[in-house]
This record gives structure tokens, sequence and C-alpha cells, in this order.
């Protein structure tokens, strides 16, 4: 057995050989598995089983039982940061995530600051230590947060929304109590994130989900700025870091300013042509359209053969998919995903 260290993943991460190109998928523990729903609808809900340990370990586990995954990915939520800040998570059916309280003024980001201890956190940093213990060293372990911005977005509405009204009128009229959010975020996960590495993650991923609202300057002002400091205080280089943007297109140059080892893309844009655009300045992760995985076997060979051929290079290439599995996957093709790319990637791979 190889050491955590010379996984197949991180070997891609730092683009040195491999034999085949690894794989894990975006939500892959959760809402497409019957094993996950009847745990969900025994515990009583999403919150009770990412606050309990031994359930969150169960559910990060439940795909790697069934698939020749190439990772784990801690079971949580980006919003649990939440708890660091005295706002109430909860999950409404058919609405998602729902906070209690909202910032849209100095005097309501005043009223939770100053009030978070990491300690409010440490069901995740047991559920990574029993994650590790029950891996064993066999496969390597994503752990992850959200960007500030993304995170601000939901601190700002309040709830999951595709409008963002609140968001754009206080970048319109209040820039300042923005940025005074976006620090409050950025210090509260660089703490959480350095606990998570030091619970045992192998790898930091970084989801900035609504970084694609942000247009020009106004992304790196708001986004990216943030991003980089969170890289900066991270005491140990060498732990990798996978950054997840949507519509990465028309923000390659500021993305090239990142301090980053991994570039996740969703598939709005052909990885070949974005490897070019990025000058290969990093490992790239993607971007298979998840509603490929509703064709038939034979039309999925040829998307992900178009992936891996457009990538076109021996290392550096995580597959995945552009967005997070959704619930109306069937497992089995998922597995079908993963014995194509298996059976096709060699090739591509070994030259």
């Amino acid at each position: 057995m190889l050491p955590v260290n010379d996984s197949l993943l991180l070997r891609a991460i730092r683009k040195q050989p491999i034999e085949r190109t690894p794989i894990w998928v975006m939500r892959q523990a959760g809402r497409y598995l019957p094993e996950y729903i009847k745990l969900k609808n025994k515990a009583g809900g999403f919150i009770n089983l990412i606050k309990d340990p031994e359930l969150a370990c169960e559910i990060t586990l439940q795909p790697l039982k069934r698939f020749s995954l190439d990772s784990a990915i801690l079971f949580s939520d980006i919003l649990v940061l939440s708890d660091l800040f005295g706002i109430k998570l909860s999950f409404e059916e058919n609405k998602g995530p729902v906070f209690d309280k909202t910032i849209n003024s100095f005097k309501d980001l005043n009223n939770i600051t100053n009030n978070y201890e990491i300690n409010k956190l440490d069901y995740v940093f047991k559920t990574i230590e029993l994650i590790k213990n029950e891996l064993n060293g066999k496969k390597p372990l994503i752990g992850f947060i959200g960007s500030p911005w993304t995170v601000a977005t939901y601190f700002i509405e309040g709830n999951s929304t595709k409008k963002f009204h609140k968001v754009f009128k206080m970048l319109n009229t209040d820039k300042e109590l923005v940025h005074a959010l976006l620090k409050e975020i950025t210090q509260a996960s660089i703490k959480y994130i350095k606990k998570q590495i030091l619970s045992g993650i192998d790898v930091v991923m970084i989801f900035d989900t609504w970084g694609g609202l942000l247009e020009g300057d106004m992304y790196k002002e708001f986004s990216i700025n943030y991003i980089n400091e969170i890289r900066n205080s991270i005491f140990s280089n060498e732990i990798p870091i996978i950054y997840y943007i949507r519509q990465p297109k028309n923000k390659v140059d500021i993305i090239k300013s990142l301090n980053v080892d991994v570039i996740g893309i969703d598939s709005t844009i052909n990885i070949g042509e974005f490897k070019k655009l990025v000058e290969g300045k990093f490992a790239l992760q993607g971007n298979l359209d998840v509603n490929i995985l509703k064709l038939s076997d034979k039309e999925m060979h040829n998307e992900v053969e178009n992936i891996l051929e457009s990538y076109n290079e021996t290392t550096g290439h995580i597959f995945n998919l552009g967005t997070g599995i959704t619930p109306d996957i069937n497992p089995d093709k998922l597995k079908a995903l993963i014995d194509i790319l298996a059976n096709i990637s060699p090739k591509y791979n070994v030259k």
C-alpha cells in the first residue's frame, strides 16, 4: 500500500507520473445514494448528520465502499462556519440553507463578530479524525471551506437565492461593509482550515461557488484577494489547495494570480482551452457535465474520451464533474463512469 503522499490524487496534483487519471466527484457522499437517504431519514435531517461525527464519518465512506474512487471528501457543508458567528443554520426541504440572522449593516456585523471559538466546530474535527482512522492511509481525505465571498453571499441574503438582490445592493452602496464582513469570514476560515489540517486532512478545497457573480476587478477585490490571504496563512505549503469556480472563462487573467495548486472548473468551458489560457500554471480538475451520467455508456465513453483528449497531457488532471452529482443520478452510472475512465485513461497517462 502506497502512503497517502504517494497516492494517485496527490501525484496528479504535483504533476508527477501517474498510471491512470484519478477520479472523485463533488457531493460523492450524499443525496444520490440510497444508503445515505436511509441514514438521513433515520437521523432526522442533514444538520443532524453533519453534527454527528460517527454518522458523518459513515457517510463520507459510503461512496468508497461502492466505487473505486481515489479520494474521500469530508461530509459537511461550507456553511457550518456560521456556528463560529452564532448564526443558526437550518436546511429546509426544497429551499436549502436558511439562517436565523443576516448581515445587512455594521450593527449586524458588530453583533456577531469576535464571539467565535474554534471548538464550536469540534464535531467537524472529530469527524476528520474518525475518517482518517478508518481510511488508515489507503486514500487521501479532502477537507474544505467556502470562499469568503461565497459564504458572505449567504450571510447577506440569509438563504439560498439565484437573484442576490441584497448582495448587489450592498456592493453598490456599502463596499466598506462588504469588506468588513469578508475580513471577518476570512479570519474565521483561516482558523477553521488550519484546525482541519491539524486534524488530518490531506488536501484543502475552496469552493467559490458564487465567484462567478463578480466581474473583472471586483472579482479580484472581493474574492481572489481573500483566497490568497487564506493560502498565505496556511502554515504548510505541503498541503495542496484546489480552488473551484463556476464560469471561469472571462476570469482567466485574474485566476492566474491565485496561489493554489489546482483549479476546478465547471462544464461551461473546454478543459483543453482553459489549460491553454492559464498557460499550464495549475493542475486542473473537472469537468464532465453531470447530465452526461444520464446517457448511455457509449455516449459517456465518448464524452470522457473528449475530455482526456482535450486535456492531452500525461498528468496534472483530476477527473471530476463540473458540478456536484445530483439526486436524480443512478449510482450505477457513476460506477460505469469510473470504469470507463479506468479503462481508457492509461493510454493518455503512460507514454
